[in-house]
């Protein structure tokens, strides 16, 4: 599948400064006016768009290969997407992001469409009266947050919600730029006053669309007091969450090593306005790296009926039968972008089975650990 994106030379140097000044202060800023209007071609039928940068850190934006965010004009759709983004595939761990939104879709869990794409970004230069063309090679093509993704995943229309982050990269950009001045370095460092979750707000993905609707205004009432609830301690997780899809999402995330998307102001959120409780997103994971320790999920310490439902989820994912029965089901969709994927990026991790098997053995340990717990407990009781 192949895509051109087709700039004119003023939008192509406003997104180009924009990406400089990102590169010097050291994380990328976004607002909407960022959006240009761009023309788009999938397999050869052509689309009206707008597009910007995307990503925080500035790894999106290196080389040739920047990450965008695309919104297509007129309602119409690729790959049944309306908002998607298009990122270098290592920024997310290549085929093994790919996998684990499958594994998650296979438990149950609302999951992002995902897929690869080979693209060209072609320039219209005004002074020169000509066309540049540069092959930007292949692309991860990853859908965003809208009604498509909630129907996509068989669910009801509802709210996704989020933590937002905007305070938190401005001050975390104000701290790299003092860094260049200075000389120093800000690696790791975060203003602790946005860098806490408990600090953050939170907010939902289309709020012009919510309020224009009185039946999904009242669920964003409902999902925002539900998540505050728990953010601030007055719910436990089985309380405001489907505890076994919170339980799969984090096994399934430990597993792939994908515990970046666990980070608070990385979680998503879908209310389900049938059962009034909230689900887990999977989103930005970076699958495929090796496991440190095992990460919960947030705020969901001392839940006893969480616990018992990431005990029932490690007994089945941390089987060596587990990971080559989904190896198995999707091989021949593996090994079809695999060939492609390792012409261009020669000697990189496009799939890390070896990895996700050195990830179980974490798993594992974790099960025997929680199952202690729970005899522990249990006696206790009976004294």
């Amino acid at each position: 599948m192949s895509f051109r994106l087709m700039l004119k030379e003023k939008h192509f140097k406003k997104i180009k400064e924009k990406r400089d000044r990102a590169l010097t202060v050291g994380v990328l800023q976004t607002e909407d006016t960022d959006f240009v209007p761009i023309n788009l071609n999938y397999n050869n039928k052509d689309y009206k768009a707008e597009a910007r940068l995307k990503g925080d850190w500035t790894d999106h934006l290196e080389g040739d290969k920047w990450s965008f965010r695309i919104k297509l004009k007129d309602d119409q759709t690729i790959m049944g997407m309306r908002k998607f983004s298009i990122h270098h595939p290592e920024t997310r761990g290549y085929l093994n992001e790919w996998l684990y939104h499958k594994a998650m879709k296979d438990e149950g869990i609302m999951g992002l469409r995902y897929g690869f794409v080979e693209g060209v970004l072609q320039v219209s230069m005004k002074d020169l009266d000509t066309i540049l063309n540069k092959e930007i090679g292949i692309y991860a093509i990853e859908e965003t947050f809208d009604k498509r993704l909630i129907e996509s995943n068989k669910h009801k229309v509802g709210i996704i919600l989020k933590l937002t982050e905007e305070d938190m990269w401005r001050e975390n950009a104000k701290i790299h730029e003092l860094a260049n001045l200075t000389g120093t370095t800000a690696v790791g460092k975060y203003n602790p006053k946005y860098g806490k979750s408990d600090d953050m707000t939170v907010t939902a993905y289309s709020l012009q669309t919510i309020f224009k609707d009185d039946a999904l205004k009242k669920q964003f009432t409902l999902a925002k007091n539900l998540l505050n609830k728990y953010k601030t301690g007055q719910l436990s997780t089985s309380m405001a969450f489907d505890v076994e899809k919170v339980a799969k999402y984090t096994a399934l995330a430990n597993l792939f090593g994908s515990v970046h998307g666990l980070i608070a102001h990385n979680l998503r959120f879908y209310y389900n306005p049938i059962t009034s409780l909230i689900e887990p997103v999977s989103f930005d994971g970076n699958s495929g790296k090796p496991l440190k320790n095992f990460r919960n999920y947030w705020k969901s310490k001392g839940d006893t009926q969480y616990r018992d439902a990431l005990i029932a989820v490690l007994e089945k994912v941390s089987q060596q039968d587990y990971l080559e029965e989904l190896s198995k089901k999707y091989k021949n969709e593996m090994d079809s972008m695999s060939i492609e994927l390792k012409k261009e990026f020669k000697n990189k991790p496009i799939l890390s089975l070896d990895i996700l098997k050195q990830n179980q053995e974490i798993l594992k340990n974790t099960l025997l650990a929680l199952k202690q717990e729970r005899t522990h407990m249990e006696k206790e009781l009976l004294n």
